[in-house]
Formats: C-alpha cells, structure tokens, sequence
C-alpha cells in the first residue's frame, strides 16, 4: 500500500490532487487544518492536509462509478409509476422468517390418492357430473399446491379462495407469518360482511380487493420533502455501500431544482472513495448546484451556514457495511449537529429480508425518520418491502425505480405498494 500526504489551498483541491497522483481508487485516511507561513511572509494561510492511501500490491477491482446520466424535461410526470411485473402465482417457498412446523404430508398424500381415484372411477363411468369433477379438481390443485409449500396445519383453515391469495403473497416474498396472518383477518372480516358467521369461502376477486385494501390501510407512508419559504430544509441518505444513495440523492435534487424551482445545495460527507466525490460533483454540474465537502463537524457546521439561503440542503453519507460501528459512531456524531436533519434510511428492494431487518437495525442509532426503497426495477417481488415496513415500523418515502434522473424515483403511496404486493386487481374509482 501507498500512502502520502497532500496539502492544498482547499479540500476540492486536495481531492483533485489525491486522485490525479494516486487515482480514482484512492481512499482518505486523515484529514487536518492547520496554519503556515505565507508564501510572501506576509503572515498565515490555512492549507488543508490530507493523507491518502491506494493499494498497488495487486490489481484493484475496480467499482466503475454510475455515470450521471442527461437529465430530460418534460417527458414525463417524475413521479409516475413504471411498469411492473406481475410476480408468478405459483409460490416459492419462503427466504425469511421462523421455519414452518414440519408438517405431516401421509394424510394429505392419502387423500390426494383418493381423490384421483375418485376422478378417475367418474370420468370411466362417464359421469359427466361438471360441478362434481371441478371441484374434485380444485381440491387436488389445493393439496399438490399445499404440498409443494409445506404450509403449516393451521393453513389448511383458510377457505381455497384465501390459500390462493396466501400463495399469492408467498411468492412475492412476503414473510409467511405475516401473510397467514393477513388471510386470517381477511377471512373474519369478510365472513362478518357477510353477517351469517359461516368460515365457508367468498368469492375469489372479493378477497383479493379486500385483502389488497387491507395491506393499502396497513402501510404507512411519510409526506414529501417539506420546502418552506424562507426555511432551509436538510435532508441526509443513509445506508450500506450499493444502495443508490448518490443516484437518488440526485434525483431529490433535480426534481427541487428544476421542477419546484427551489434552490438546492449538495453535501457530501463520502470521501473514502474519491470516486464518490467525482460522481456527485458531475451531478452538481449537470443540475448547476454547488457542492460542498466535509469531513469533520467544523466543515459541516460551517457549511451549513454557508447555505442558509438554500430551500434544500442534502447530504450524501459513506456507504460502508452495516457492520462497521465504528463508521457509523462517526457519521452518527456528525448527523448529531443537525437536530432538524430528515433521514432516509436507503435499501434495496433487491435485498434478502433478513439482511433488510438487520440492517435497520443496525442504523437505527442514526434515528432514521424514513426509509426509502431503491432498484424496484431490478427485481420481481415486493414483498420485503411490506416485512420490512411491518418489523421496522417507519413511513415509507420514496420508490426508486431505475436510473433515470429525476423521472425514476416516485413518492410512496400506500395503493401504490399494495399494488406491487398484490397486484391484479383494479378497484372501482
């Protein structure tokens, strides 16, 4: 490894000369102000020290940073819906949760033996009886379904048309404790709709709209970015390395500038990778908004002042691994001097769900306010999102859905996220 130390006029400078000499693969390990002679003799002048680092011992792997894309006007709505796929009914069996109680299949396998020797003896006999052989049918679909999922007993209380909705949900990765738990108050409530206490089944699109309209009510959702005149508003991103921070950190900037036409500054407390510094700064100049780096609390403080002027301060912070205490002490006591700060907990909707749960909380001494979901695009299940919400218990912000800026991020609506969860049906206005 090679480590030397750089001084400058500015940290923009330093950085500059960090990633000429040493390139973009560079890293910071200390930064420092200290005061020198002037090169005139004419008293003192503040230079920054920096002392970087790059390993030369092997080929780096290198992380090619996301290019900042041209920005379009008017081509669409930026908060408008992308189309989504529809995840396959067919259920996958579950990546995260409690294990489901092993479950006995002989019975199951038993009876699913007799009822295809009862449609076999029917269907020879020629007994063209069509409501008897349908619902034959539907049972042994409903048995080799069960069969395939390894549902727990108390599973098999739910009416056909609620096992559907529950596969439904399954597949879309949702937690199965919460998805049986969601069937089961769908099927006391419809069967108190239907005033006659009878558990038999209800009709199939009934239960999907109910059931889609309970998730709605269940998932809460924060407000947009609030800009006020004449108050600064400061708003930070945090979250692990790979998330989309920087790209949707620009998006809330574009959108602020170019289409509420507010006036936006951008922060970056990132300067582990100098390659972070660069990608936001081409943002910065695409949208023509300052940039401002800080790497202590006198840096963030100053800036803050500096930018009293601007409707919307945001922040951009290192993504480092959730795991790193030590990091996220640093940026925690950094975050700590804004007591107004509006924090975004990034993750990816790619993410296993454990992994999200863990992560949460492992932020959570950051006091995270929102949280936002990226790479909506990048997947075909939603469920996570709803587990997640349900274990972490923060409004939802924003959905990020691809890379364009701004038109790729929408606020969070909660029909919006029931529709990804369960998608198919399209509600009576």
């Amino acid at each position: 490894m090679r480590v030397k130390t750089f001084e400058a006029a500015s940290m923009q400078d330093a950085l500059d000369i960090v990633k000429k000499e040493m390139g973009e693969e560079a890293f910071i390990l200390s930064t420092r102000t200290r005061r020198r002679p002037s090169a005139l003799g004419l008293g003192e002048e503040t230079v920054i020290e920096v002392t970087a680092a790059v390993d030369e011992a092997a080929p780096a792997l290198k992380e090619q940073a996301v290019g900042a894309p041209p920005l379009t006007y008017g081509l669409r709505p930026p908060m408008g819906p992308p189309p989504v796929a529809r995840p396959a009914r067919e259920a996958a069996r579950p990546q995260a949760g409690p294990p489901a109680p092993p479950m006995d299949l002989q019975p199951l396998r038993r009876e699913l033996l007799e009822i295809k020797g009862a449609v076999a003896a029917l269907k020879d006999n020629d007994l063209h009886n069509a409501s008897i052989l349908e619902e034959l049918d539907q049972l042994k679909t409903m048995l080799n379904r069960l069969q395939r999922q390894g549902m727990p007993p108390a599973q098999l209380q739910l009416p056909p048309s609620l096992l559907d909705l529950y596969g439904d949900l399954a597949a879309n990765d949702v937690e199965p404790m919460i998805a049986l738990r969601l069937c089961e108050f769908a099927q006391r409530a419809l069967t108190e709709q239907d005033g006659d206490g009878a558990s038999g089944n209800v009709d199939p699109e009934r239960a999907r709209l109910f059931l889609r309209r309970v998730i709605a009510d269940f998932i809460p959702v924060a407000s947009p970015i609030q800009l006020d005149p004449g108050k600064m508003r400061v708003a930070a991103l945090v979250g692990p390395t790979g998330v989309g921070k920087t790209t949707t950190l620009a998006k809330l900037a574009a959108y602020a500038q170019l289409k509420l036409k507010q006036k936006v500054a951008l922060l970056t407390l990132d300067t582990y990778r100098v390659a972070a510094v660069d990608q936001l700064q081409q943002y910065a100049q695409i949208l023509q908004v300052p940039m401002h780096v800080a790497l202590t609390v006198e840096d963030l403080r100053g800036a803050i002042r500096f930018y009293q002027d601007r409707a919307l301060v945001l922040i951009d912070t290192p993504g480092h691994s959730p795991k790193d205490t030590e990091v996220l002490g640093q940026l925690r006591n950094l975050l700590d001097e804004l007591p107004e700060v509006e924090t975004h907990l990034v993750l990816s909707a790619t993410t296993k769900p454990r992994d999200l749960v863990e992560i949460a909380a492992r932020y959570e001494p950051l006091r995270p306010t929102r949280l936002l979901f990226t790479k909506l695009d990048e997947t075909s299940t939603y469920g996570p999102i709803l587990s997640t919400l349900v274990r972490v218990k923060r409004p939802l912000s924003y959905l990020g859905t691809g890379q364009e800026v701004p038109e790729a991020l929408e606020l969070a609506t909660s029909r919006r996220v029931a529709d990804l969860i369960l998608p198919g049906v399209k509600e009576v206005q």
